[in-house]
């Protein structure tokens, strides 16, 4: 499949993805994948050997040996038709449940949904090395189980495997750099497009594909996060924070402040600072 044509996943980063369980199961020629339905968690399968002809709703796959299919967990998933040959396949389930700060910046993950795996020898190593795991004592193995697992979903990350992606993503975090480093200072779509050497509905689109911000949406939060940390390392004003991070009118800063953290910034210094 093309690269531009890849079906991609984008998947919050926050909470981090989280490793549930993994398996591998063996099909004999006849026997089919079975039919569900909102399982609740995302279902990563990869082949080994045979082939496993699975649809997800309207979409339908022929997996084959050395690809991956990740299936989604509000969907229905079901058998295209039985397999032909002996097929032998890896599974895993992982989900992303928990709340995350309703104004975290988060880094969007990129998972291609149907992919022929660019080292499958590799893939089939590390669910090996998952398959032992699970063998041994829980309080032993959470932490590898997990570092393992993460460092799939890194390999899988499209935002850094596609030629594509890694344009974007270092564009992004171009961008990312420069707002950390200028937030004090008046910045403008113009500003930033004249300094950064690029257009800036194309920052925009890095951005929204990185982060899931546009960059001016990326500094209000970069710009509050430093307000929260100094209402409470500081008895500065209102006013005065508000200036410092970037704000050049204090009642603004305040509505800002109050529509991303449902607190106004006199409430939360008094909640937090005690």
């Amino acid at each position: 499949m093309h690269e531009r044509e890849r079906p991609m996943l984008s998947i919050s980063s926050t909470p981090l993805p989280y490793y549930l369980e993994s398996g591998r199961a063996f099909y004999a020629p006849g026997e089919r994948h079975p039919n569900r339905r909102s399982i609740g968690v995302y279902d990563l399968i990869v082949v080994e050997a045979g082939h496993l002809y699975i649809g997800e709703e309207s979409v339908q796959w022929d997996v084959g040996p050395g690809q991956m299919l990740l299936l989604q967990p509000d969907r229905f998933h079901y058998a295209v038709r039985p397999c032909d040959a002996e097929t032998r396949f890896f599974w895993l389930h992982f989900q992303t449940a928990g709340l995350a700060a309703a104004d975290a910046i988060q880094y969007v993950i990129r998972l291609p949904q149907y992919w022929m795996l660019p080292f499958p020898g590799q893939t089939y190593r590390q669910f090996e090395r998952l398959l032992r795991l699970s063998t041994e004592r829980r309080s032993e193995a959470f932490w590898e189980e997990q570092s393992i697992f993460q460092e799939l979903i890194r390999q899988l990350d499209g935002a850094r495997t596609s030629q594509e992606g890694s344009r974007t993503l270092t564009v992004a975090e171009m961008v990312e750099s420069y707002l950390k480093r200028n937030y004090q200072r008046p910045i403008s779509n113009a500003k930033l497009s004249t300094d950064l050497h690029f257009h800036y509905n194309y920052l925009i689109r890095c951005m929204k594909e990185a982060y899931g911000l546009s960059p001016m949406e990326y500094l209000l939060r970069i710009r509050l996060e430093q307000a929260k940390l100094l209402l409470i390392k500081t008895d500065w004003s209102v006013a005065r924070i508000a200036e410092h991070v970037g704000f050049g009118y204090a009642p603004y800063f305040s509505r800002c402040f109050s529509a991303h953290n449902n607190i106004s910034p006199l409430q939360f210094r008094k909640l937090y600072s005690q």
